[in-house]
């Protein structure tokens, strides 16, 4: 993937005539936007390496396991839903966050005999909820000169019935 955008990217510099030096510069600018995603991708992935090595995710699944034994599933995938809407307000990059929650909770769904499909559905749609009203949103709410206040007024409304609907969604992933 990665050759390919840099393909794409070198043809997209070429057409446009944008020089070697400026495409450089510009590629480089680029990537080093990038690189603090790929750090919270990496370290996300060596504390998952810690809790694998250690089994320490052996002890948090069995916990759980014996937690939700017997749970309804449609209860369960709602509350997988809330969970990612918490762990998603404290860990703003989605790629962090499903590298660290999703070895965990989806061997959880096949306790109570939910789909892991269910799973990254219920991760999507919490993290998609949480990502209108997180920390992270500020600086494009001070490029549009909104108050946080006024957003969230404005999305709150919108919110509950993407809930809503999430919710419903999940439902009826878990009745097929």
């Amino acid at each position: 993937m990665t050759t390919l955008f840099l393909a794409c990217g070198v043809l997209l510099a070429f057409t446009s005539g944008i020089g070697e030096k400026n495409f450089m510069d510009q590629f480089i600018g680029g990537a080093a936007d990038l690189m603090s995603v790929a750090l919270v991708v990496g370290i996300a992935r060596g504390i998952n390496v810690i809790l694998d090595n250690g089994m320490i995710s052996d002890t948090i699944l069995e916990f759980f396991s014996n937690a939700i034994k017997g749970m309804n599933p449609f209860v369960f995938i709602i509350l997988m839903m809330f969970v990612f809407i918490i762990l998603g307000f404290f860990i703003p990059s989605s790629s962090g966050l499903a590298v660290l929650s999703v070895p965990i909770m989806a061997p959880l769904a096949d306790a109570v005999n939910v789909s892991r499909s269910s799973i990254v559905s219920a991760y999507a749609y919490g993290l998609g909820l949480i990502s209108f009203i997180t920390p992270t949103i500020l600086a494009t709410l001070a490029m549009v000169d909104i108050s946080y206040d006024k957003w969230l007024k404005f999305i709150m409304s919108l919110m509950g019935i993407t809930a809503l609907f999430s919710a419903v969604m999940l439902l009826i992933q878990v009745l097929v």
